[in-house]
């Protein structure tokens, strides 16, 4: 016979980093993980070298080599994000989940760099904002329009 669920958390987990917070309608793709290390959930995206392919942070990446957020996914071949050659989903835009760096204020623009996630220094991601705010390390969200 099958076991039954019989005790219930009184609160539901706190959101990680790649999890889609809301029903918010989003845009998600597909794209092909370049890097040799694959890429962790909740992270900036920018363009690969090839069609339809997709890396972590480079120096010299731009506003305009932004493609989005890699989206937390469940059936990912690394213990923590997107093997290499894998199809990673990726947010355009919608609510996403991500690690801020510093602390950071409903609002704020957002930004990315090397580090991650910020509110100032780096790329200025167009179109976004923070949803809501955090301490440097912790987890918010972010709004990309």
């Amino acid at each position: 016979m099958p076991a039954i669920q019989t005790n219930y958390s009184e609160n539901i987990r706190a959101s990680v980093p790649g999890h889609i917070p809301d029903m918010t309608p989003a845009d998600l793709v597909s794209r092909t993980v370049q890097d040799a290390a694959g890429l962790g959930f909740g992270l900036p995206v920018f363009q690969g070298t090839t069609d339809k392919s997709v890396r972590a942070f480079a120096a010299g990446d731009t506003a305009a080599k932004f493609v989005g957020v890699s989206v937390l996914d469940r059936s990912a071949g690394g213990p923590n994000g997107y093997l290499q050659y894998e199809s990673a989903r990726i947010l355009l835009t919608g609510p996403i989940s991500v690690t801020a760096t510093v602390a950071v204020a409903a609002g704020d623009p957002v930004t990315v760099s090397a580090a991650g996630f910020s509110n100032t220094g780096g790329i200025t991601v167009p179109n976004a904002r923070w949803d809501t705010s955090g301490a440097a390390g912790a987890v918010a969200n972010i709004f990309i329009k």
